[in-house]
C-alpha cells in the first residue's frame, strides 16, 4: 500500500516538473541594420560646343564669313569740282595742285534703307570716310575732300555698302602746276645771209 501510494504520488509531481522546465533559448543575436548599397553615380555628361563655335583653320585662325550680298548698284560715279542742285557741273580725271577742293558725286540703286560709304585713299592709303544713310531706290550722294597741294598723286574713292562690299571705284590724278621757263634772251632768226661789216661813222 505504501508502495502505491508513493508511486502515485511521483506521477502527480512528474508534470509539475515538466511545466516548469523549458529548454533554453537560443543566445538572443544582437539586431543589425541593413546598409543600403550605394549605387554608382552617373557619369556628368560633357556640354557640347555652342553651335554658334567659331570654325578655325588648322593654324587656329577663325576663317572669315561670307560677306552678305548687296542689291545696291552704283548708277553713276564721277569726280567734279562742284555740285548743284545735286548734279556734278563738270567731270575731272586730273585735278592741279592749285586748286585743293574736289567732289565725287555718286548715284545709287535698289539700296534703300541701307548705309553707303565713300572711302577716299591716297597713294593705297585710307585718309577719309563719309557714310550715307540712303532712303530710295534711287539716290544720289556726294562727299568732299580738301587737299593739301603736297598729296600729290594718285586718289581714289571706293563705294561701299554696309557688309563692306565694293560696289564700284573711281580715280583721279592730282598733279604739281608745272613752273614756267626761264625767260631766254631774245635771238634775231637767221637769214643766211653773211653778216654786214661795222662802219665807222664819218668824220666831221
Amino acid at each position: 500500500m505504501k508502495k502505491l501510494f508513493a508511486l502515485l504520488s511521483t506521477l502527480a509531481v512528474l508534470p509539475v516538473f515538466a511545466d516548469e522546465y523549458t529548454l533554453p533559448a537560443a543566445a538572443e543575436q544582437p539586431a543589425t541594420t541593413a546598409q543600403p548599397v550605394a549605387q554608382p553615380k552617373a557619369a556628368t555628361p560633357t556640354p557640347s560646343p555652342a553651335n554658334s563655335a567659331v570654325s578655325t583653320t588648322p593654324g587656329g585662325k577663325p576663317l572669315e564669313q561670307p560677306r552678305t550680298t548687296s542689291t545696291a548698284t552704283v548708277a553713276r560715279a564721277q569726280f567734279t569740282t562742284a555740285v548743284q542742285d545735286r548734279e556734278p557741273t563738270d567731270k575731272v580725271s586730273t585735278l592741279l595742285n592749285d586748286k585743293s577742293r574736289i567732289y565725287f558725286f555718286t548715284e545709287i540703286k535698289d539700296a534703300p534703307n541701307q548705309k553707303i560709304t565713300h572711302r577716299w585713299e591716297h597713294d593705297g592709303k585710307v585718309v577719309h570716310e563719309m557714310s550715307f544713310d540712303v532712303g530710295s531706290s534711287r539716290w544720289r550722294v556726294y562727299s568732299n575732300k580738301t587737299l593739301d597741294p603736297k598729296q600729290t598723286g594718285e586718289w581714289k574713292v571706293s563705294v561701299v555698302d554696309e557688309a563692306g562690299n565694293t560696289l564700284g571705284a573711281s580715280t583721279f590724278t592730282y598733279e604739281a602746276v608745272k613752273a614756267p621757263a626761264p625767260n631766254q634772251p631774245a635771238v634775231a632768226p637767221a637769214t643766211g645771209q653773211p653778216a654786214a661789216p661795222a662802219v665807222a661813222p664819218p668824220k666831221p
